[in-house]
């Protein structure tokens, strides 16, 4: 799905749940499906002020927040307390592991894992609608830092 085709269903989505479809909304909108990373309200704020200064903060976190109830970005709990965000309208399923040491985000698919969970879905007579699984640690590069430290010292 192409930007201009992502933007046009999330118009299409908010007018008919009777939000106004203002063009800094369309904007932030616009950012946040070109943005192949995740990232902070903040750091999405600093991209659509680059465009256009007037984009207020208010508009960038409640536009935010109503992609993310629709379920086209999904927030990420970093685990210090702040939180990045992607889009995921026409992006396959992954789950993510973050460094607890310098931050990254490492996105990955596991078939086996998603077998297993509906393997314990199915025990437990559970249907999953949808699931996210955050894996906390030390990235590799994070432990090769600190093993080349420790061998220095």
């Amino acid at each position: 799905m192409e930007i201009g085709e992502e933007v046009e269903v999330v118009e299409r989505h908010m007018r008919k749940m009777g939000f106004r479809w203002t063009s800094q909304r369309s904007l932030v909108t616009r950012t946040v499906f070109t943005s192949h990373e995740h990232f902070s309200a903040e750091e999405l704020l600093e991209l659509c002020r680059k465009m256009d200064r007037e984009v207020s903060r208010a508009t960038v976190y409640r536009t935010l927040s109503m992609l993310e109830r629709a379920g086209f970005v999904e927030g990420l709990d970093t685990g210090d307390g702040g939180r990045k965000f992607e889009h995921v309208l026409g992006h396959p399923h992954h789950d993510h592991m973050l460094c607890n040491s310098c931050g990254v985000i490492i996105e990955f698919f596991d078939e086996e894992l998603e077998r297993r969970q509906e393997v314990a879905a199915k025990l437990h007579g559970f249907e999953i609608q949808r699931h996210s699984l955050k894996l906390f640690g030390i990235c590799r590069t994070c432990r090769v830092r600190k093993a080349e430290d420790s061998s220095e010292a």
